[in-house]
């Protein structure tokens, strides 16, 4: 059975890098950190400060980023890469990449023991999604939701998370509803293997 959990903004731990802030929503397994790399993979949202910054090596890791606001440039061994905001960019944690552009992102880390994605749901109307995936984040940057999963609702806030730990790989049927402010809600799906 899946288990559930609603994490509120205010329970983020946020942390400064060299070119900005990184909060983290979510780290698997529970009780390791990002600074002993110990991780299997870690959910975070980012805002970049300065118009260049370079990334934090992680060797051993595959990272994704997503621009939430802005296009940004990635400069990887002199190829560039630009994203628009909704796009995202997959990456060995090892590669030496530097940031041009000033933006906000969603990010996945993870071992070569995962396979992840990150998406967008947008509010153009009430959403219903499925997922079989092992591990789901609905990252909420817009106003009050209702998320329904099987007969469990939630009233999600604006920076609240939805984590779903679904480790026997049901077929979930996520229904979104969407009251307020319409902006984009995250979705971080995680599993083991490829």
């Amino acid at each position: 059975m899946a288990k559930i959990c609603l994490k509120r903004a205010s329970e983020f731990k946020t942390t400064r890098w060299s070119g900005g802030q990184t909060t983290e929503l979510y780290i698997y397994p529970a009780g390791s950190l990002y600074e002993n790399r110990d991780f299997g993979f870690r959910l975070s949202f980012a805002t970049v400060e300065v118009d260049k910054s370079k990334f934090t090596s992680l060797s051993g890791y595959k990272r994704i980023i997503m621009p939430l606001t802005n296009p940004i440039e990635l400069v990887n061994n002199s190829k560039t890469t630009r994203l628009i905001p909704g796009q995202s960019f997959n990456f060995a944690g090892s590669d030496l990449i530097e940031s041009r552009g000033v933006s906000k992102d969603v990010n996945l880390m993870h071992t070569s023991d995962f396979a992840g994605q990150i998406s967008t749901i947008d509010d153009n109307s009430d959403n219903k999604l499925n997922s079989s995936w092992e591990h789901l984040c609905l990252y909420n940057l817009g106003g009050k939701r209702i998320v329904t999963i099987k007969d469990q609702k939630l009233n999600v806030g604006l920076g609240d998370c939805v984590i779903i730990n679904n480790i026997n790989r049901e077929n979930l049927e996520i229904k979104i509803e969407i009251s307020g402010n319409k902006k984009k809600l995250i979705l971080f799906e995680v599993k083991k293997g490829d």
